[in-house]
């Protein structure tokens, strides 16, 4: 199971980091792409691009230093929350779209920390 873990880790982690990367620094850009960037203030959505930042980040640092590996289902249990919260918001606004990858997503990150767990607790 740790391959696929670490596939499905380091897809996530590239997929979390990149997007809000490109919300936190090409603004007008992602508000072209995305219609939600716009209904967000600026300042929550940099707030909300460095947590994903910093959990894509968590879902990858700590497993390839071997250092604080607890971080790893901590950070896959901070990202399944902000994805409850993009759920409910997208859900508000009526895209779909966005709610089910908001889904996908959770049931990924959900994967993660309990495989994490699980292997840790071995």
């Amino acid at each position: 199971m740790s391959p696929l873990l670490w596939v499905v880790q380091t897809v996530l982690a590239a997929m979390f980091f990149t997007a809000a990367a490109v919300r936190a620094t090409r603004y007008d850009f992602a508000k072209r792409q995305m219609a939600w960037v716009g209904a967000v203030p600026r300042p929550l959505l940099l707030v909300i691009s460095g947590v994903e930042m910093l959990g894509a980040l968590g879902l990858v640092v700590p497993g390839v230093t071997r250092v604080a590996v607890v971080l790893t289902p901590a950070a896959a249990l901070c990202l399944v929350a902000v994805q409850l919260l993009a759920l409910g918001f997208h859900v508000r606004r009526h895209e779909p779209r966005n709610a089910g990858g908001n889904v996908a997503l959770t049931a990924a990150l959900v994967f993660i920390a309990v495989g994490r767990l699980a292997l840790a607790s071995l």
